[in-house]
């Protein structure tokens, strides 16, 4: 009998299962959705439409149609075609939002670093490094080209262009711009020049004009709203940790010294009712605390995290916004930005040799990701003979990776429901029930952009 195991085996997933599966989940959901999909502007460089590149055994990956930029809006739910389930074109909604696009063009760039890896290791995977380079330089000189207003800033646009027509046509959707959306193009035009060897790089260059232009604004950004401060630290910290830059690192740390004293009169219930944005500025402050070692970044974190932690209800396994209401509403990037607070904690508790519950992860990741519905689907777990299913990518057998890190077995794949491998905008949360209401099965892409870069710039 010593040879009979338990009945009942309990396998809590740890932050390094959760954080590879959300990797996972983004890496293919922005791979798919800005080669594959046709949601936005369609490029029409024939050598980028007619590649053959690498993918997983899934039918909805069927034509190439790479994105110059990403529409506002779309059905999640899919159709068939040809055999093929594809996005319904007839629901797209042609409005281009400049932030969503920003967020998609740095997820392509934080994958051109993943497939980087694979140099020598797998020449197709490597392959569809160049391509995504190729493509994120056609997105930016989209954006430079198209998606600026008359005073030169990005601004959101709609898509009025005659499909009989070969020059595009986008007009003003909108004259404001925020300083946040500039930051993250800056950051992504950077990012983008480091892979050019030319002296004269237009792409730096450009990044380096928008630099100048928060120099020369400075003062005005002192006044901007709270939340809108919080998105230019967090534009400010992705450019710094591409650039290294001096001068970037002197502004972050001016608008990040102002969102730390902005905090300090900030009431604590305002705190716990922005979770989106308390959660951002908890994320800045992490990230300024690992570059400045400066005691007053880890405390205002501290301050951030000891708010919304009451929220979490450990006999529930969840986080509750209004204990008192009956039914509670959760946007899907408060659940994820909530999601990594918890992290991010558990990850400086643990350098810092402390004890750590990873209960409270684990909890959320499964009740309020993967059980709510708020993930439409979840792409398949890679074949045995690919290469990424390998620790180290070494294809040796003891280096196998289980198929939990990749994906929750329970999750439906977009072949089984036909749904694309996005998240929905939010869910409600019936306490009395304790069950979970759907929003409509649709794309928002302003959300799912700013999650899958989240995901990916934070693994």
């Amino acid at each position: 009998m010593k040879y009979i195991g338990p009945f009942l085996r309990i396998n809590v997933l740890d932050n390094t299962n959760i954080k590879s599966q959300l990797f996972y989940l983004s890496k293919e959901s922005i791979r798919h959705i800005a080669l594959h999909s046709g949601c936005g502007i369609i490029s029409k460089n024939e050598d980028l439409k007619s590649k053959h590149l690498p993918k997983n055994d899934d039918i909805i990956n069927s034509n190439i149609s790479p994105l110059l930029c990403v529409y506002r809006k779309a059905d999640g739910k899919l159709i068939k075609e040809n055999s093929k389930l594809s996005w319904n074109h007839r629901k797209f909604k042609k409005e281009i939002n400049i932030c969503s696009n920003a967020y998609m063009t740095l997820s392509l760039l934080e994958l051109i670093e993943y497939y980087s890896k694979f140099i020598d290791v797998d020449e197709k995977k490597y392959s569809l490094r160049n391509y995504l380079l190729n493509l994120v330089g056609e997105q930016l000189e989209f954006y430079a080209i198209y998606c600026r207003n008359n005073e030169g800033v990005f601004i959101d646009k709609y898509d009025s262009t005659d499909p009989m027509c070969q020059e595009y046509t986008l007009t003003d959707k909108d004259l404001k711009f925020s300083f946040s959306t500039q930051g993250l193009l800056m950051a992504a035009y950077y990012k983008y020049s480091l892979y050019k060897d030319s002296e004269d790089n237009q792409f730096k260059n450009f990044a380096l004009d928008i630099l100048n232009m928060f120099k020369q604004f400075k003062n005005e950004i002192y006044n901007i709203p709270h939340d809108e401060l919080v998105k230019v630290c967090f534009a400010f910290n992705i450019f710094y940790k591409y650039s290294q830059l001096e001068d970037a690192k002197t502004l972050l740390l001016d608008f990040s010294d102002l969102m730390v004293e902005n905090l300090k009169h900030i009431p604590s219930s305002v705190i716990k009712d922005k979770i989106d944005i308390s959660c951002l500025a908890y994320i800045n402050c992490i990230m300024l605390n690992n570059l400045t070692h400066m005691a007053k970044f880890k405390d205002t974190a501290n301050k951030i995290y000891f708010n919304l932690e009451k929220l979490y209800q450990p006999d529930k396994g969840i986080f509750v916004k209004d204990i008192e209401e009956k039914e509670n509403k959760f946007n899907c990037d408060e659940i994820v930005l909530y999601l990594y607070m918890v992290i991010l904690q558990n990850e400086y508790d643990s350098n810092k040799d402390k004890d750590v519950d990873y209960s409270m992860v684990h909890n959320i990741y499964k009740n309020q990701i993967i059980n709510s519905g708020i993930i439409l689907s979840w792409p398949e777990v890679p074949d045995l003979d690919n290469v990424e299913r390998y620790r180290n990518f070494s294809s040796k057998a003891e280096d196998l990776l289980k198929d939990e890190y990749f994906r929750m077995p329970s999750m439906p794949s977009p072949e089984s429901n036909e749904l694309a491998p996005i998240f929905i905008k939010y869910v409600t949360l019936n306490k009395r029930k304790e069950r979970y209401k759907q929003y409509k099965h649709s794309f928002d892409a302003s959300k799912n952009m700013f999650i899958f870069f989240l995901i990916l710039f934070l693994n």
